[in-house]
């Protein structure tokens, strides 16, 4: 009897920056106060360490919400998910949801 090996995708992160490209990063969120600070500093980084960031800033006190909030919704739930795993960007996405606000007859999904 030949046994059925059945197919699973990979589940875990799949890149994880490195501390030498993380630290300045998180130091450099640290200073950011406003979303748009924030959002100044993610178009300077590169994209591939962003979900990382976002996941070691979301464990961190000293970070502002708003600037780890900025990076969680500018990574989105499916580049969070392929680059962090799906546990794990369950947990970020959980703790910081999508804002949705409401102007008149416009919507902006955050």
């Amino acid at each position: 009897m030949v046994e059925r090996i059945q197919y699973a995708p990979r589940q875990g992160a799949t890149y994880e920056p490195s501390l030498d490209i993380l630290v300045p990063a998180l130091a450099r969120l640290r200073e950011c106060e406003t979303s748009l600070d924030a959002l100044v500093l993610i178009d300077s980084l590169p994209d591939m360490i962003l979900p990382g960031l976002a996941y070691v800033a979301s464990r961190r006190q000293y970070i502002p919400h708003a600037a780890v909030q900025a990076v969680v919704c500018y990574c989105g739930d499916r580049f969070l998910e392929r680059c962090l795993g799906r546990r794990r960007s369950q947990e970020l996405l959980k703790r910081y949801p999508k804002r949705v606000a409401l102007s008149g007859l416009v919507r902006y999904d955050g």
